[in-house]
């Protein structure tokens, strides 16, 4: 910045213009709600992993592929946020759905995503999608008050059935992979019922639990369909009449979601009680459970959704976190975002990102370090592997001075983090912290009290309400942008006061 004489000259300069070019997405993570299932489904060969968050389809990598980060494809074309999302059994088409009642079918298969059909199903939100195995037929249910549910060809939107005899929503629907066709759903009313078709309609009620259905779901080889529920239940039927076989309880807690094995033979099973159950199944329908994985025995360790993939069984956790389950024991665990991010900066070769609340309940600030080799993250903690030591609200700010990570928050608490993610000094401040800037050793803080606070230095009154501050690479000059559309300099201590540069028309904002 410089002072402009009377009669200014302009000087055109030469430009160059750096292009910018996408290379990487990290995706969000499921959304999580207590008490209600976070659905997860996967592409047809089990390599993709399929959910949804907000207004936005997730399509991604399980697991990084040789040599190269998660790749993820988003869908970002519903105004509303989106409650479900399907795959047709060609991979080439995805079906998702809103809380408005609209479905949306568009080409996954293409980067520009073509909208193929997008029909108003029913007046509430869309709980899940199931498609026939043959590509053509679309079946949807949901919280629709008065039409819980209706098939429909996929192209033009025609209906081929209704999704009759419920009379609260209905949460989940499954299609028979093989003829004759046959449609399971489950609701609220903790009714399972049965439909037969072309057209589809309802045939009888296969069974009934004591609490609401949450998932029910029809074996690949379509011989059985099995329905989970609130009431610790699970029930298997026949695929072709709907004659219940089996009827046993097999958790403790709410039995949130299940997904069968590709060969037809086993059962994965999450609950709130904190547990994965994978089940046998015979050839004559007899259930016997053959692994369990205990997680934990805090609210966070809740498992809410489940999916059977090509690297194993999928479980996700209340409390944000993705495990992949092989011969009953983790083998993997991934973190994420499901809120919004606050604040990012780069360490070294990491991606340094901070999140706040999750579905439990906390309001701790949560951080994550993310590998961008691979896309995957470890989660920040404390000395002793808990979450105890960080921000106990929303982190406001991070950067790095060196080999320390400095963070501000909402608790109004300065933390210095080591470069490996373990919680270090944390530091209370007079009043809430607004913006934070490292820079040649120099760490400082900007308060809504108006003072500029030097660490291990000088804390400065200010004569104008902070907005932002920067400190320059060498540590030598620090930077404050106010509510005076103005930004004042200081040098690096935050005694001596420089020039004040004036020609914003606004507050200052970084």
């Amino acid at each position: 910045f410089v002072h402009a004489p009377a009669t200014p000259t302009v000087a055109r300069l030469p430009m160059s213009y750096a292009t910018l070019e996408l290379t990487q997405t990290i995706p969000c993570f499921p959304n999580a709600t207590r008490g209600q299932p976070s659905p997860l489904k996967t592409s047809p060969d089990g390599s993709k992993l399929i959910y949804a968050l907000n207004r936005t389809v997730v399509i991604r990598d399980i697991v990084p592929p040789a040599g190269a980060p998660i790749q993820a494809q988003l869908y970002t074309a519903h105004g509303y946020d989106v409650t479900a999302a399907a795959m047709s059994p060609s991979g080439c088409y995805m079906a998702s759905g809103d809380k408005t009642g609209v479905v949306r079918v568009w080409a996954c298969d293409n980067p520009d995503q073509i909208l193929k059909l997008e029909t108003a199903v029913m007046g509430g939100a869309i709980l899940d999608i199931a498609w026939s195995p043959d590509n053509q037929r679309v079946a949807v249910v949901g919280d629709g008050r008065e039409i819980f549910g209706k098939v429909f060809m996929w192209d033009s939107g025609n209906s081929v059935g209704e999704i009759s005899g419920h009379a609260k929503k209905a949460n989940s629907i499954s299609f028979k992979s093989s003829r004759p066709y046959r449609i399971a759903t489950g609701g609220e009313d903790f009714k399972v019922n049965f439909y037969e078709g072309p057209p589809f309609k309802y045939k009888a009620e296969a069974a009934l639990h004591t609490n609401f259905v949450n998932c029910v779901r029809y074996s690949p080889n379509g011989n059985f369909f099995f329905s989970v529920s609130n009431d610790m239940k699970m029930k298997l039927f026949d695929g072709k009449d709907g004659a219940l076989k089996q009827d046993i309880k097999i958790h403790l807690g709410s039995v949130y979601a299940a997904a069968w094995s590709p060969d037809s033979k086993q059962i994965v099973c999450c609950s709130a009680d904190k547990s994965v159950k994978v089940f046998s199944c015979s050839d004559t329908g007899e259930l016997a459970e053959v692994s369990k994985v205990d997680f934990g025995k805090t609210t966070e360790f809740m498992q809410v959704g489940c999916a059977w993939s090509s690297v194993g069984q999928l479980s996700y956790s209340l409390g944000g976190q993705l495990s992949i389950l092989n011969d009953g024991k983790i083998t993997a665990t991934q973190f994420g975002h499901n809120r919004p991010i606050s604040t990012i900066c780069m360490c070294g070769t990491k991606l340094l990102s901070a999140s706040f609340e999750d579905a439990t309940g906390s309001t701790l600030g949560l951080f994550r370090s993310w590998d961008v080799a691979t896309g995957l993250a470890t989660p920040f903690a404390g000395p002793d592997g808990s979450q105890k030591g960080g921000h106990a609200s929303m982190v406001v700010k991070m950067a790095t001075d060196g080999n320390n990570i400095v963070s501000i928050g909402r608790d109004d608490s300065l933390l210095f983090t080591s470069p490996d993610g373990v919680y270090g000094n944390k530091v209370s401040l007079d009043a809430a912290p607004v913006d934070l800037a490292c820079g040649g050793g120099v760490v400082c803080v900007v308060l809504v009290s108006k003072e500029l606070m030097v660490v291990g230095g000088a804390t400065v009154p200010l004569p104008i309400d902070p907005t932002c501050v920067a400190v320059a690479p060498d540590g030598g000059t620090i930077a404050v942008g106010g509510d005076d559309c103005a930004v004042h300099l200081f040098d690096g201590k935050g005694v001596t006061k420089g020039l004040k540069l004036e020609r914003h028309r606004g507050a200052v904002s970084c």
